[in-house]
């Protein structure tokens, strides 16, 4: 009996901790198939998510101080602070090693925020500076319903702070209330005018990028192009709107290098459904709208346009830091 007892203690124990364990750490979400946004309250249009994530892609090919996340959730299970730092860790957002990422968190139901900052990241972004941002640039524009706007200049706000910048809603001691207020304004015009040029944008390439499918259907009248693969073209197309500067041909030799180098695969650039629809087949979500390229510390240095691609890096190390507000 005295021989069983350590076994026992230890079958008490892992119990103990299963039962202690969030109740919600089994119902975070899986991340999103593609990109770096899960708008699971549907807060953004196709083409809002799309420039979203695209942002955050063109931000991560410039630095490595951060890698941001976005989600949005009708409701999230638990505290949104510890659900937001769970999520992190659960997804792998940032690099690995670095500990770079940044999770914001959109909570509907309960109209809250939360910023979760891993522990590399926090180097430059403290808790109090996430709180800022979740209090003065993201709840005043989700309360407007203003909502991808304020995921916008969030993210942008983000990078900045992670990049050793001044926030422009930081006032200090001493500073003018109305200084913010000027500024804020002037951001959420800004704001609003980008919202309109971003819509117009983007009917404008999906109206081509719908029309090249209608005749490539007409020209192949047994092929049928599902619901999910349209989307998927359209953002593709969204995203890839211009050549590499420095030719298709040699732009795949230098990829095919790096590939060599890294062992990972990377996106091509496809001028038109008929040659999109393969690579797609293939390998559909490097060809789904969140381009895949090398990062911007590789010898890379084809001029394609393409960003660095995914927040997901198989990251880590969120201990709880962050800030959020309500709205």
């Amino acid at each position: 009996m005295t021989a069983r007892k350590p076994a026992l203690l230890l079958l008490a124990t892992a119990g103990v901790l299963a039962l202690s364990l969030p109740a919600y750490a089994q119902e975070l979400p899986a991340p999103p198939p593609n990109g770096n946004v899960l708008d699971s309250a549907d807060l953004l249009t196709d083409g809002e998510e799309t420039e979203l994530s695209a942002l955050i892609d063109r931000k991560n090919s410039g630095t490595d101080a951060a890698r941001v996340v976005v989600h949005t959730i009708d409701s999230a299970p638990g505290g949104i602070s510890d659900y937001a730092t769970a999520l992190g860790n659960a997804w792998g957002v940032g690099e690995a090693g670095a500990d770079n990422g940044v999770v914001v968190v959109v909570d509907m139901g309960e109209r809250e925020t939360y910023i979760a900052v891993a522990d590399g990241a926090g180097e430059q972004i403290s808790d109090r500076e996430a709180k800022d941002v979740a209090g003065k640039v993201l709840s005043p524009a989700l309360a407007d319903e203003n909502y991808a706007t304020g995921l916008t200049d969030t993210v942008t706000e983000l990078y900045l702070l992670a990049d050793g910048g001044e926030s422009a809603y930081d006032e200090g001691e001493g500073a003018p209330s109305y200084i913010g207020w000027v500024v804020g304004g002037i951001l959420a015009l800004l704001g609003a005018f980008m919202g309109i040029w971003i819509w117009l944008d983007y009917r404008k390439v999906a109206r081509k990028a719908k029309d090249e499918m209608r005749r490539h259907q007409e020209e192949n009248p047994g092929l049928e192009i599902s619901d999910e693969m349209r989307a998927a073209y359209i953002k593709y197309r969204y995203a890839n709107r211009k050549p590499p500067a420095e030719g298709t041909e040699e732009q795949e030799e230098k990829l095919r290098e790096e590939e060599e180098k890294t062992g990972k695969e990377y996106t091509r650039y496809a001028g038109t459904f008929n040659s999109w629809l393969p690579l797609y087949t293939v390998a559909p979500l490097l060809y789904s709208g969140s381009n895949v390229t090398p990062s911007s510390g590789s010898d890379y240095t084809g001029g394609s346009g393409f960003s660095s691609g995914s927040s997901f890096g198989g990251g880590g190390g969120f201990s709880g830091g962050g800030g959020g507000s309500s709205f």
